[in-house]
């Protein structure tokens, strides 16, 4: 999981590019294709974006532009902590 709301900025961009209205119709029929209600992860991000790109044209360069920034926002997350190990009381 994300602290990064991926469905909204999905919306954002597609929105901006190809207008709110095909934004939310574009991402309407990938959700119930996938049986999914929102876009939750960047890996559902990425799957979007994939998605867009059997449109071609301009829907192809924006899926494109979504799956880089799903691997931004993996990249830009705090990996976890490792778990602590206990050590040896010698």
């Amino acid at each position: 999981m994300t602290s990064v709301d991926v469905h909204a900025l999905a919306l954002e961009k597609v929105g901006r590019i190809l207008g709110p209205q095909r934004a939310r119709t574009l991402l309407q029929a990938f959700l119930a294709r996938s049986e999914k209600l929102a876009l939750a992860t960047t890996s559902d991000l990425q799957e979007f974006g994939e998605a867009l790109g059997a449109y071609g044209g301009i829907e192809q360069a924006v899926g494109a532009l979504l799956m880089v920034q799903a691997v931004l926002i993996e990249t830009a997350e705090p990996a976890p902590e490792p778990a602590a190990t206990p050590r040896d009381p010698r």
